[in-house]
């Protein structure tokens, strides 16, 4: 899974484009889960690749 924060939403979106070669479903991320960090930084994740 990818979790990213808004700065870092493209990137995410070409990187599962380039792993399944086809447009990822996104889910934004719950209150519960607002520890959890950016895939590529260290902000905290918005929206989550499955």
């Amino acid at each position: 899974m990818i979790y990213f924060c808004e700065i870092h939403s493209d990137r995410a979106l070409e990187d599962a484009i380039e792993q399944d070669g086809e447009p990822p479903q996104m889910e934004k991320l719950t209150e519960d889960s607002l520890s959890t960090t950016c895939s590529y930084c260290k902000n905290r994740a918005v929206y989550k690749i499955i």
